[in-house]
C-alpha cells in the first residue's frame, strides 16, 4: 500500500485555510469588517419582495438588482435618511417602472448612523415593502 506524500497535502489545506480567513474576516463592500453583501438579487412579485429585508453598515454602498417576477409593472424606493417618501433623498429603481419579465437595478448608499429605512413600491405602496437595516 503507497501513501500520498504529505508534502502534497499541506499546500492544498494551507490554501484553503488562507481563503477561508480572507473570506471571514474580508471587508465584503468597504465599509467595515462585517458588512452585508454589497449587492443583493430581488424577485419583485405582485405585491411582495422576496428577500425584502437588507442588512448594511452604516455608510456601505449596496446595489440591489430587481427582477420583475409579478404580472404587473412594478419598482423599488428607498425613504433615504429622513425615512420620508417622494423627496430629494430618496433613491429609486432605474428603470423607474420595470415591467414584467423586465429586470432593473437600484444602487444606494447608507447613511452614517445606524437605525431602519424603509422600502416601497410606488405602485403598491402598502403590499410590496422592505427594511434596509443600517448597522
Amino acid at each position: 500500500m503507497t501513501r500520498a506524500p504529505r508534502v502534497a497535502i499541506l499546500p492544498a489545506a494551507l490554501a484553503a485555510l488562507v481563503a477561508l480567513l480572507a473570506y471571514a474576516c474580508g471587508d465584503n463592500g468597504g465599509s467595515g469588517g462585517n458588512a452585508g453583501p454589497s449587492s443583493f438579487s430581488v424577485s419583485m412579485g405582485d405585491n411582495f419582495y422576496e428577500p425584502n429585508e437588507f442588512p448594511v453598515k452604516a455608510g456601505q454602498k449596496i446595489t440591489i438588482n430587481l427582477k420583475n417576477e409579478g404580472a404587473a409593472i412594478h419598482n423599488m424606493r428607498v425613504a433615504g435618511a429622513d425615512n420620508k417618501y417622494n423627496n430629494e433623498d430618496d433613491a429609486v429603481s432605474d428603470p423607474e417602472n420595470i415591467s414584467p419579465g423586465d429586470s432593473g437595478k437600484l444602487e444606494w448608499t447608507a447613511p452614517g448612523k445606524a437605525g431602519v429605512i424603509n422600502l416601497r413600491c410606488d405602485i403598491h405602496p402598502t403590499d410590496s415593502t422592505g427594511t434596509i437595516i443600517v448597522e
